[in-house]
């Protein structure tokens, strides 16, 4: 399965998202690799870092679209769950990305800004669409700051945008920044509350695949 985290805004935690899931599912057991499409390489390096006695989790290099579509079907025969971690650009890579997914997790930050660059990401989904029906996209809120009311106010107006939200939401937690210096993901790291609500989100996506099936 081919599970993209991808948005056109930047800062909105998408290799943090697509480290932690490929963790998630590489302790469930999972042939696990992540496609780093950003040419700032974070997951890979991430990768690299990564101590030996832990899951191995892979990430290659693709920042080409048509490298990337040349070499995606044999990526996905090698391996059982394939995180395409997104650029942030507005470009033919970006397309590519949403062509390619069977799940497409939109991450975004409660704010207006985030909301203002998703309805720009929205209209390239729905062009995607015209060539291939199937893409499954799901909203993912990240950063979530649970004193603030901000937070319930735009998991409601997003599904004004006929996406459904997970119902699993990432929260700003200082675990997640601590654990990639270690090429760690919070499953493996000290916070159990991140921990959690990563594991939450890991089952919540492999739900959402078997039910499009």
């Amino acid at each position: 399965m081919i599970i993209s985290i991808s948005s056109l805004k930047g800062g909105t935690g998408k290799s943090t998202i697509s480290q932690n899931l490929a963790v998630c599912f590489a302790h469930m057991g999972y042939k696990t690799i992540i496609i780093d499409t950003d040419t700032n390489g974070s997951s890979q390096r991430w990768s690299g870092l990564r101590p030996e006695d832990y899951p191995e989790v892979p990430a290659v290099s693709i920042s080409d679209p048509r490298a990337l579509r040349k070499n995606i079907n044999q990526i996905q025969k090698d391996y059982e769950m394939v995180i395409v971690d997104g650029t942030p650009a507005l470009s033919e890579l970006a397309s590519t990305i949403i062509l390619i997914s069977d799940l497409l997790l939109i991450p975004i930050k409660p704010g207006v800004l985030d909301l203002w660059a998703t309805e720009k990401f929205i209209e390239k989904y729905e062009q995607a669409l015209v060539l291939k029906q199937d893409i499954n996209a799901r909203f993912l809120l990240n950063q979530v700051d649970s004193r603030t009311k901000i937070s319930h106010e735009v998991y409601d107006v997003l599904k004004d945008f006929g996406i459904e939200p997970m119902q699993s939401q990432i929260n700003n937690r200082i675990a997640y920044s601590e654990a990639i210096i270690s090429g760690l993901g919070v499953y493996e790291f000290k916070d159990p509350k991140a921990k959690d609500e990563t594991i939450k989100l890991a089952n919540e996506t492999i739900e959402v695949l078997t039910n499009m099936d």
